[in-house]
């Protein structure tokens, strides 16, 4: 199986920065619960406290699929619908040279 990274950069309207923590929270302390989860870290921008990267590292595709699916990351992904200025995820595969 193929190793998978994601880093998600997201910005949060500020109006909604105390709602967000506690889901942050869950989000995070859920995934790092997950088997075939191996990294997921929050960051925060020390530019612009509306910008959070996050970076993840899964077992392979189908335990991103399942992670998709838990409850904390469906409360996180509807919360972002209408709370969120900007998502962008991008998905990698670690290459050898």
């Amino acid at each position: 199986m193929t190793q998978l990274s994601i880093m998600a950069t997201i910005t949060v309207k500020p109006e909604f920065q105390d709602a967000l923590k506690p889901i942050f929270k869950r989000l995070v302390t859920g995934s790092r619960a997950e088997s075939g989860c191996l990294r997921y870290e929050l960051n925060q921008s020390v530019e612009n406290q509306n910008i959070y990267i996050i970076v993840e590292r899964w077992e392979s595709q189908q335990a991103i699929d399942l992670h998709n699916t838990t409850a904390h990351f469906v409360e996180f992904a509807n919360f972002a619908k209408d709370h969120f200025d900007g998502l962008s995820v991008c998905i990698a595969k670690q290459i050898d040279i």
